[in-house]
């Protein structure tokens, strides 16, 4: 199914498609699922799941009591780089997922509603009273920036992107000099 409507987008996936690309009968496709959405969201929950698992993992792998902003940089560079290796499952995930339904739709709310958890945790970093709306305002940034890049066939540059993102997605925390400190923490790798 990933395959399938990376290559034809969602609007253009036949189940035909899919069950010549998974080398299944007709037969077999239904006794799984009961049609081409239901498989469409049984791939992206396994998808998210793992997306969100290896964001999970490069946030927690720091060393502990690391600071909110260097595990936050951690988790999104584990996100950036799957989304690069695999250019099928990004534009899937987030480019597709807009056309496959009002279900798929309400998947990918929920989907960046449990990202914020790794951005609110700077809620602890700070002593302004910021918006509840602050971390779904900037996973919903992030998604879009996502989809821009993925959109014009840019996947492979998403890491390139880091810096800024984390830049951009603890300003509101840490302020402009400790982000702007931050930025830098994550470029300075790079640049070497």
């Amino acid at each position: 199914m990933i395959d399938v409507v990376a290559a034809r987008g969602y609007a253009d996936t036949r189940v035909i498609d899919v069950i010549g690309s998974a080398g299944v009968s007709r037969k077999t496709f239904y006794e799984l699922f009961d049609s081409k959405e239901d498989c469409f969201l049984a791939a992206y929950d396994v998808l998210l799941g793992n997306l969100l698992g290896e964001t999970a993992a490069g946030f927690e792998s720091g060393k502990p009591g690391a600071p909110w902003a260097e595990r936050l940089a951690t988790g999104l560079e584990a996100l950036l780089a799957h989304l690069a290796a695999h250019p099928d499952e990004a534009r899937f995930a987030i480019v597709e997922v807009l056309a496959a339904g009002p279900k798929a739709l309400a998947r990918r709310d929920a989907a960046l509603r449990e990202f914020t958890g790794f951005l609110e945790a700077g809620r602890s970093e700070t002593s302004t009273e910021l918006p509840g709306i602050t971390a779904l305002s900037l996973a919903g940034g992030v998604n879009e920036l996502l989809y821009s890049e993925i959109l014009h066939g840019s996947s492979a540059r998403l890491p390139s992107r880091l810096p800024d993102l984390v830049f951009w997605v603890t300003l509101p925390f840490l302020g402009s000099d400790r982000a702007s400190t931050e930025r830098e923490r994550v470029r300075a790798p790079r640049a070497a």
